[in-house]
């Protein structure tokens, strides 16, 4: 039998990261489908089995490799983005102010009064009271 799922898995992908977090969006799917009794959670469920297993058993690893490497760059952006987002809030120093020309984020000093900040990438002006 080992030796049998060893000559399958030979030459194939195998799992990664978004075949992990497939089986577990799978396996959530699933709970909620038994709990609501809908026949598209269901087929929802069974589309996302397939599709991690298509993933382990495909013999196409750059692509592959490819699909993971995007999924692993997306979690990181948004976990960075959330990093930034929660230190920008507990900053009680700083106020920051969106430019509305290209969104860059701009950080000025509280208390200072009315002030025209300049955004460093675009150039445009902005008068906020600080």
């Amino acid at each position: 039998m080992k030796r049998w799922l060893q000559n399958l898995m030979s030459g194939r992908y195998g799992s990664d990261e978004l075949s992990f977090v497939l089986l577990m969006l799978y396996l959530g799917v699933c709970i909620f489908a038994m709990f609501t009794h809908l026949r598209i959670f269901q087929l929802l469920g069974l589309a996302i089995i397939l599709w991690a297993f298509f993933r382990i058993l495909s013999r196409n690893i750059p692509a592959r490799r490819a699909e993971n490497a995007a999924f692993l760059g997306f979690l990181s952006r948004t976990g960075a983005n959330r990093r930034a987002r929660r230190a920008r809030r507990q900053d009680k120093e700083h106020r920051y102010y969106r430019c509305k020309q290209c969104g860059a984020i701009m950080r000025v000093p509280r208390g200072v009064g009315k002030i025209e900040i300049t955004c460093p990438k675009c150039g445009a002006k902005l008068t906020k009271k600080v």
